[in-house]
């Protein structure tokens, strides 16, 4: 607990004042259970033939690639939104309602940088098909959530490319303006908190790796659980520091807490090469029982990276499905009322 103390900490202050030197200087002139092997399948259904075990495929179109969508009531149409940051920013977002309700699976879509929240709209709808509940912020910086009000009210503009090491790590915060709005929604029944996975694309990978850490790392108030709702993550070509800003010191806060599915193209030399060591260091963590397993690596024949990677013919957004299904819909934790303290 004393570690996690640190990190909460750590990370709390720079969700409030990492991102106020950040922007003052980006807008100045410059002064549970198993190791995958490298070459692991992802968690695709069964197919017709077996696959040899050691060789990793993209999913063939004669083969089943997702569970089947839900039947039920009409999928209801996105949401625009808006949301507060901790840290007093402003971001716009995208929200897809689920409408499993209670056994909605909810999922933070995260963009890289350069991104913007609708490369994340067909995984989106394809959540939406299957029950779950979705939310694609613009990171600030990014799309919509660029101009903001300054110290003295009048707009600015922010520029992602711009940003320091400080406003980068600040990111976290536009995540947790996301989980907050998600939790008002599982009071109102339209979803489980506690089944939460986060899908983060290139830079939006560290984020979610080191936002997953904050959540972790949350202390319970009395009769009030706060956080350690994220239970999955998927990895989208997860990249190497950018700026500083690496996903590795949070990793040991949830390195064993959590389902992880690594996806990278195999001729994206970069992203193939982080993601062969990741899944290596998480490995230790995840011995294998039997055939059972919680991390997964999938390296399709392709040089697509980040968001790219969910074009139809490569079958990723089925492959998440599925893994969200065993994962999180068949093992998550039930329900919960999670009003607090003044709700």
């Amino acid at each position: 607990m004393q570690v996690c103390g640190r990190l909460s900490g750590l990370v709390l202050s720079l969700l409030v004042w990492s991102f106020i030197a950040g922007l003052v200087s980006a807008q100045a002139p410059p002064a549970r259970k198993t190791p995958v092997p490298p070459t692991g399948k992802a968690p695709v259904p069964p197919q017709k033939a077996p696959v040899p075990p050691q060789k990793t495929v993209a999913p063939s179109s004669k083969s089943p690639v997702g569970p089947s969508a839900a039947k039920g009531p009409k999928v209801p149409e996105p949401e625009e939104i808006s949301l507060e940051t901790k840290d007093g920013l402003s971001i716009k977002a995208t929200y897809y309602p689920g409408t499993a309700k209670k056994e909605a699976v909810p999922v933070i879509m995260v963009h890289g940088i350069g991104g913007q929240r609708g490369d994340f709209h067909a995984l989106g709808i394809y959540l939406q098909s299957l029950g779950h509940a979705a939310i694609a912020p613009d990171l600030r910086g990014h799309g919509q959530s660029k101009t903001q009000k300054g110290p003295t009210g009048a707009p600015i503009t922010l520029d992602a490319d711009k940003f320091n090491k400080g406003a980068l790590e600040a990111m976290v915060a536009d995540v947790q303006a996301c989980k907050k709005f998600l939790l008002e929604k599982n009071n109102s029944g339209d979803l489980n908190i506690e089944k939460l996975c986060v899908v983060g694309a290139e830079y939006g990978a560290t984020i979610a790796i080191r936002w997953a850490a904050y959540d972790w790392s949350q202390q319970d108030l009395p009769a009030y659980k706060l956080g350690q709702d994220v239970k999955a993550l998927v990895l989208l070509s997860p990249q190497p520091p950018y700026k500083a800003v690496s996903y590795r010191e949070a990793l040991p806060f949830v390195q064993s807490q959590l389902s992880w599915l690594i996806i990278a193209g195999s001729e994206d030399t970069k992203s193939s090469q982080e993601a062969s060591k990741l899944n290596k260091q998480l490995q230790i963590h995840h011995p294998r029982t039997g055939d059972d397993t919680d991390l997964f690596l999938e390296e399709p024949e392709t040089r697509l990276a980040g968001t790219k990677l969910l074009a139809d013919t490569l079958r990723i957004k089925q492959m998440i499905g599925v893994f969200i299904e065993k994962r999180l819909v068949k093992s998550g934790p039930q329900w919960q009322d999670r009003k607090g303290p003044g709700t």
